[in-house]
């Protein structure tokens, strides 16, 4: 009787091996949680089909019956899935499950990528205040010099005038100064040679030749010393306030947007991340999916600069291109509905256009 039933009984293959045990997880699953009725009918192929799996004891209806049992759970279960519940639940007591991993990532990296921001952020704010209060001290201290030359040596404002002029000539350098420093950072640590233009540099060695010649006196040999002093340091004044308004601009249209564009894709990723986590429906999918809208919300944040002017979106007027590039890499549809609006407007237009060109062609045509 014994090897009757074992002639009659079928190899299991590791698929289906898989399927019983998997399918053993959905039931207990469903019983743990509770969120679903368990059908007990369903849940008895399942058990069964272990012990009978043990003993041998398969046949073609048994595994006909485990299969139907385990669509019949994966439908109840949706949206969540047998891969879902492998990515939440520890395999390994010690190690963390793969959703544990995911969650310590995209922390790190959005404190990570949160601090660059920052970094960047105060160090754009401070060459900025630099750069605008060089530029009007620069302008002040030429105004204060005309008046100092207007002025009167034996008037009373005489005195004051040269003060006020004073100050602000230091105040121009301490600005100076800091903003050299500012500018080491993207220099890697060098600074401007400034060397004076060809032209120029002959045109003080003529002057030099001239007095020399003429035998002038030290005061006006020193006097040339003084211009070629002067000429040299305003070219490195110049050098560096135009190489720091470059600087504003390459972080203010391109780096400050793509690090708030990737710190809104990134709390988005935490956000979604976590009611994954709760419904119990991440997966390696996800993760893919997740990678993919870092780097998705990163150029948002930059596209927001390049073809979008605050000023001229109604309701979002109000809110800075640092906010939009925010809100962009949060949620990039919102800004691929712009751009898809955009496109057809375009079509749209050329399509008029065409329209347009067409009738007049077709009437002297008649």
């Amino acid at each position: 009787m014994i090897n009757k039933k074992q002639s009659n009984s079928i190899e299991v293959s590791a698929d289906i091996a898989q399927v019983i045990q998997e399918g053993q997880q959905l039931v207990s699953y469903m019983a743990k949680h509770g969120q679903v009725s368990l059908d007990p009918e369903l849940a008895e192929v399942m058990i069964n089909a272990k012990y009978k799996l043990q003993k041998k004891q398969w046949s073609a209806q048994d595994e006909r019956d485990v299969l139907h049992s385990y669509d019949q759970l994966a439908k109840a279960v949706a949206p969540v899935s047998m891969e879902s519940i492998q990515a939440i639940s520890r395999l390994d007591v010690d190690k963390p499950s793969q959703a544990e991993r995911a969650v310590a990532w995209y922390r790190r990296y959005t404190l990570v990528a949160l601090v660059c921001l920052l970094l960047v952020q105060v160090y754009y704010l401070f060459g900025h205040s630099l750069a605008h209060d060089l530029k009007v001290l620069y302008e002040s201290r030429n105004e204060w010099q005309v008046k100092v030359s207007k002025a009167s040596v034996d008037s009373a404002e005489y005195v004051q005038i040269q003060q006020s002029y004073e100050e602000v000539g230091q105040r121009l350098d301490a600005n100076y100064n800091l903003l050299r420093v500012w500018n080491r950072v993207w220099l890697f640590g060098l600074t401007f040679n400034s060397d004076i233009p060809p032209y120029s540099q002959e045109k003080l060695a003529v002057e030099q030749r001239r007095l020399e010649r003429e035998q002038a006196n030290a005061n006006e040999l020193d006097n040339l010393h003084l211009s070629q002093t002067r000429l040299k340091a305003r070219l490195q004044l110049f050098e560096n306030m135009l190489f720091a308004q470059s600087v504003l601009e390459v972080l203010q249209g391109y780096i400050l947007p793509l690090l708030y564009g990737l710190l809104g894709a990134f709390i988005f990723v935490l956000r979604d991340l976590l009611k994954e986590i709760k419904a119990i429906t991440f997966t390696s999918d996800s993760e893919i999916r997740y990678r993919l809208r870092l780097t998705l919300g990163a150029l948002g944040g930059m596209i927001i600069g390049w073809f979008l002017n605050p000023q001229e979106l109604s309701g979002l007027a109000s809110l800075s291109p640092m906010a939009l590039a925010f809100l962009m890499g949060y949620n990039v549809d919102v800004l691929f509905a712009i751009m898809d609006q955009i496109i057809d407007k375009l079509r749209d237009a050329l399509a008029n256009g065409s329209a347009a060109q067409a009738q007049p062609e077709r009437r002297k045509v008649e």
